[in-house]
């Protein structure tokens, strides 16, 4: 039995401590840019309305602006917003609220209050810093980039858990989350040149309920095992 005991604890040390070299020799960036055909204010305005997600995300079916009395309008500092996973408002949601601005150039997001996500009080103690990056090519060509980085919770029990929240966001949540990058930025850049050349939009990667991650989720994540360590 003792050594059971020991050969379990000494798997859980091993495990432990390969996660926090993943957590030190990660940052743990995801990072995606497309250069859209429109000034930099018309894409800006675009990036600054809410309700405008439904049109562009593959992975969130809305986001609510939380206006009112005393309450930011959305797109400003301070705004609060919820974004919702599913039509019906259950299952996984996220808050977020605007920290930082400066006008046609840059916004931070910050990503909190995780809910209905999987590996338990794992994936919903992540909490995220979200960055919008706007740059003027020309007068009418503008590049869009989108970073997010997983941010550690204050706490002593949040700074013992972070290897291992950080270990599985890196190894398993981060390929996700880059390809969902790529098709939300892909979704904006038709959106707003659709709209530059009044045309109707057509829509590159829809919104679905259930992307391959979710749906395959070892066979997915073992094809991409090595982007999200190596990143």
């Amino acid at each position: 039995m003792k050594r059971i005991v020991k050969i379990v604890a000494g798997v859980l040390v091993g495990a432990y401590a390969l996660l926090l070299l993943v957590t030190v020799a990660s940052e743990g960036w995801v990072s995606h840019a497309v250069a859209i055909d429109a000034p930099v204010e018309v894409v800006w305005e675009y990036g600054s309305d809410s309700t405008r997600a439904k049109d562009w995300s593959v992975f969130f079916h809305h986001i609510t602006p939380v206006e009112g009395k005393d309450k930011p309008a959305d797109g400003t500092v301070g705004a609060y917003r919820i974004c919702y996973r599913n039509e019906d408002e259950r299952g996984m949601r996220w808050d977020e609220t605007t920290e930082a601005i400066r006008k046609h150039q840059h916004r931070e997001i910050r990503t909190f209050n995780l809910q209905g996500f999987p590996f338990g009080p794992i994936g919903t103690a992540q909490e995220y810093e979200v960055h919008q990056d706007y740059d003027a090519l020309s007068s009418d060509r503008t590049r869009l980039r989108f970073r997010s980085k997983l941010v550690r919770r204050e706490g002593i029990a949040n700074l013992l858990a972070w290897p291992v929240v950080k270990g599985v966001y890196v190894i398993l949540a981060r390929p996700a989350g880059q390809q969902v990058f790529v098709w939300n930025l892909e979704n904006i850049k038709a959106a707003i040149e659709a709209q530059q050349q009044g045309e109707p939009y057509d829509r590159p990667h829809p919104y679905d309920p259930s992307l391959p991650w979710e749906e395959r989720p070892v066979r997915w994540w073992a094809a991409n095992r090595w982007d999200a360590i190596s990143a």
